[in-house]
């Protein structure tokens, strides 16, 4: 058994857990961040196959905050992302906020804000302890992490059942809030095409009636080499067909696509998001608590959005 220590230690290099590091670090605290994937950014995720790119999870981010517009500042500087567009044809050319993406692709992002951190990713968290004033976190490889301060920012209902048995008790209404929180699952389809997708404007379709939620033009939105569209689906055909085949789920939601495309698939995949967004979230920032040195952030309690 290997044990390493740090002032900080990160369960999660979401976009949360990465600014978080960010931040410390810059503060001259030692951070170290685990990620159980082998990427950075969490849903902010772009995937390639053959000549074709795709932004399979978040499809673009807005920026409502201050703190946050100086990081995009910044990223845009370095060209590592851009706005796509302002607003949806339905919304009548009202001055929305920019949407932006990666120029690459929006798994940049986590890229950019992961650049001089110490990350050790494919690092699943498999056991939480508070064992006098440290923090104990065993991965699943045997590593034990011990650190005076914890952040753990994975969706709620997965840091409760890691918690579960650390020795950490909350209060009964913090408790049940926490407990209350709940995420819809999403699927997503990745479809190559035959030709250009037809899709108008920007390349971006927003569907109020199910299956579907959202088709995206990679192409036209510039991170792909050749045509490929990325479909969504609502959380009820997700957790319908949360199990079935890919060969099952995949057709039907390209079907319900067909209206919009004025181009044959010609190859997908899939890809399945058990926490693609909070339903009901803690309903406040983050929940810090002081005696024991740990902090719950994520859109868990920040709400659906970066």
């Amino acid at each position: 058994m290997v044990s390493q220590s740090s002032a900080c230690l990160i369960i999660g290099a979401g976009i949360s857990g990465l600014l978080i590091a960010r931040r410390l670090q810059e503060e001259g605290r030692e951070v170290l961040v685990l990620e159980k994937g082998r990427g950075f950014g969490g849903r902010m995720a772009t995937r390639r196959a053959g000549e074709a790119r795709y932004d399979h999870g978040a499809q673009y981010f807005t920026v409502r905050d201050e703190r946050f517009q100086r990081w995009v500042d910044r990223m845009v500087e370095a060209k590592v992302v851009r706005e796509w567009f302002r607003n949806f044809p339905e919304d009548n050319g009202s001055n929305g906020h920019p949407r932006y993406v990666g120029v690459e692709g929006i798994s940049d992002i986590g890229k950019f804000l992961a650049e001089g951190l110490d990350v050790r990713r494919a690092t699943k968290a498999a056991e939480v302890r508070r064992i006098g004033a440290q923090w104990h976190v065993r991965a699943e490889d045997g590593t034990v992490f011990m650190a005076e301060r914890l952040v753990v920012t994975s969706p709620v209902p997965q840091t409760l059942e890691l918690l579960d048995g650390s020795g950490v008790e909350f209060s009964t209404e913090i408790e049940e809030r926490l407990r209350a929180v709940c995420y819809e699952k999403g699927l997503a389809v990745m479809a190559q095409l035959d030709g250009a997708s037809g899709l108008s404007a920007f390349g971006g379709v927003r569907v109020t009636e199910g299956p579907l939620t959202w088709l995206a033009d990679n192409q036209m939105k510039g991170i792909s080499g050749v045509p490929a569209v990325t479909l969504h689906s609502d959380g009820i055909f997700a957790e319908h067909h949360w199990d079935s085949p890919d060969e099952v789920r995949g057709p039907l939601l390209i079907a319900a696509a067909r209206p919009y495309l004025k181009a044959e698939v010609v190859s997908f995949q899939c890809h399945r998001w058990g926490f693609t967004k909070p339903t009901r979230t803690f309903g406040a920032p983050f929940l810090y608590d002081r005696g024991n040195q740990l902090l719950l952030a994520g859109d868990s309690f920040g709400g659906p959005r970066v």
